[in-house]
């Protein structure tokens, strides 16, 4: 039986140690070794039912179905979706392990261009200030279902047009990885025409407030002029200014801003007055926002 091991050790050998022949749950067949050796020596964390047919072309369908599913309740693999696995580290427990939810990211939009958006790339350019259980992927098709639940974790698959999916690229997320994420600009621009999306105007004004020296502003009316939406010029304008950042491009989108009114924070009820400089009705007082970003 050591045979059925030598090549798993070698896949984790700088963890695995000679007791675990014994651990209940980790039992490895032969099949199972093959698979996982198979996508250890092609680097690969996560794989799909076509790819584990290729590793095993001599087995029936409904064997190597089987076997998968064995696989995942011996905690080898963890099955994200219907016919996505990936391998759980030798060394971890399967119920509480979870890979990185950045890096998933890449593996349940396969075939789909994609970005990380959202909160969930206010979290990657480090500019929330509250954790959430959610990854918000933007994706230039339409995506069923919308959401996914892995574990505790929901991922949001939102859709962009074409004319609205642009301004993404590969930002590091630790010393080994990258991830395609929205950049800083195009990010302000996804959550200024969906604050809901964002945790709220106040999340979008505190990020914009903490990024005020390193946005690229000429970037950022570009991308709001491309994005042509009148929520995102008037909801940035009147950010900019309550928030006393001075940049050219204030006149710039005040210029393109139309007299209908749009409302301030789509998370709360329509309400409050109306403010005629950005066509803004302004349903979050002023003072509301300033004291969650100063203090």
């Amino acid at each position: 039986m050591i045979d059925y091991f030598e090549n798993y050790f070698s896949y984790h050998c700088s963890q695995v140690k000679a007791d675990i022949l014994t651990m209940k749950n980790k039992y490895i067949s032969t099949q199972s070794n093959k698979i996982l050796t198979y996508f250890n020596q092609m680097n690969k964390d996560c794989f799909n039912f076509s790819e584990a047919v290729t590793a095993l072309p001599h087995s029936s369908e409904s064997a190597l179905k089987e076997l998968l599913s064995d696989m995942v309740k011996r905690g080898l693999l963890m099955r994200l979706k219907k016919g996505l696995y990936y391998i759980i580290p030798y060394e971890q427990e399967a119920d509480a392990f979870m890979p990185d939810w950045h890096l998933i990211a890449k593996y349940l939009t396969k075939g789909t261009e994609h970005y990380i958006g959202y909160y969930s790339a206010l979290q990657i350019h480090n500019l929330i200030t509250q954790p959430s259980l959610k990854e918000q992927i933007v994706v230039a098709k339409q995506t069923r279902p919308s959401t996914l639940k892995i574990k505790n974790v929901t991922f949001q698959f939102i859709y962009h047009n074409e004319k609205h999916f642009f301004g993404s690229k590969k930002i590091w997320i630790d010393s080994f990885s990258k991830v395609i994420c929205s950049d800083l600009e195009k990010t302000f621009v996804d959550c200024l025409f969906k604050p809901d999306y964002a945790g709220g105007i106040v999340e979008v004004a505190r990020a914009i407030y903490t990024s005020k020296d390193t946005i690229k502003f000429d970037k950022l009316l570009e991308y709001t002029e491309r994005f042509k939406s009148q929520a995102v010029i008037k909801r940035l304008g009147f950010l900019l200014d309550i928030l006393e950042i001075e940049t050219e491009i204030t006149k710039q989108l005040y210029e393109a801003k139309t007299p209908s009114y749009v409302l301030l924070d789509t998370e709360l009820p329509k309400f409050g007055k109306m403010i005629s400089r950005w066509s803004i009705q302004q349903n979050l007082e002023t003072e509301t926002i300033k004291s969650a970003i100063y203090t």
